[in-house]
């Protein structure tokens, strides 16, 4: 059979504009069909990675256990030190009530004597001294009533909450928050607290750059800063001394926007920071 090349010249004409639009519409939707199954694969292996990095930030912690089981012990030595004083000295108060002293004494006896009570009297005080130096050393500030240097300007947003729940706009939760988010711009200067060790600069798994300043009981913690770390451990620092940057280094708190997570701890133990600014 013979195909008239007039006809299907006249066919393609006429069919040709519906065929070649046919053949655009397909391929459009493989396309799309294509690069949406990309798009959704994609999604799902960054959902994943995000999720393996909250989990794995979740297994390590700040460690507040570990610091409160030896702030207890020290307190506990301190106890124990101050404790045994008392009972040297009931007991010499009670050897000298029941063994009094004969109203004369031959000038053997009371150099003797006098050799004796200045030994005791010199170790009591030895161990007075030992005690209450380490009381000076481990509580600086304690003597008088702390005041803090507020690390940067800005509003509190997000309060201390230890013993209660707050809503993290990050993991989209209630959970608890051991320091306040004090709202600030990147770059902004963040200043020391109080004065000061550098005990510590590292980078926390959830909280980013941090830098932590101890002075007797009292230690502040800054976090979230950016990767410039002005402050190196061991250093001494003077309050108001510039220690680093506003940054965006806290992955558990990125949804927060620009702040400084500043933390004060006493002993070991958060306490909320606010009621020592001034």
């Amino acid at each position: 059979m013979r195909i008239n090349r007039e006809n299907l010249i006249r066919f393609f004409d006429r069919k040709g504009f519906y065929i070649v639009l046919f053949l655009s519409v397909v391929v459009i939707a493989a396309t799309s069909v294509y690069v949406t199954n990309n798009n959704l694969k994609k999604l799902e292996e960054l959902r994943k990675a995000q999720q393996e990095e909250i989990n794995s930030a979740i297994e390590s912690d700040w460690g507040y256990e570990e610091e409160l089981a030896q702030a207890q012990e020290e307190k506990e030595q301190q106890n124990n030190s101050t404790a045994v004083i008392s009972q040297q000295q009931e007991n010499n108060v009670s050897d000298k009530k029941e063994n009094p002293q004969p109203a004369t004494k031959n000038s053997d006896e009371v150099k003797s004597s006098g050799k004796n009570d200045s030994l005791t009297n010199s170790k009591v005080a030895t161990v007075m001294a030992s005690t209450t130096s380490t009381i000076k050393k481990d509580s600086n500030l304690s003597s008088t009533m702390l005041v803090l240097l507020k690390p940067v300007n800005g509003d509190i947003i997000l309060e201390f909450a230890k013993d209660k729940l707050v809503f993290s706009k990050t993991l989209q939760e209630w959970t608890t928050h051991k320091g306040v988010d004090i709202g600030s711009n990147l770059g902004e200067p963040v200043l020391s607290a109080m004065d000061g060790i550098v005990t510590k600069v590292y980078k926390d798994p959830k909280l980013g750059n941090t830098v932590v300043i101890k002075n007797g009981k009292w230690e502040t913690r800054y976090a979230n800063l950016g990767d410039e770390i002005l402050a190196k451990e061991q250093e001494k620092i003077v309050r108001g001394q510039q220690i680093g940057k506003i940054g965006e280094s806290a992955k558990f708190e990125v949804g927060e926007g620009p702040h400084l997570h500043f933390e004060l701890l006493e002993n070991g133990i958060p306490v909320d920071p606010i009621a020592y600014f001034k």
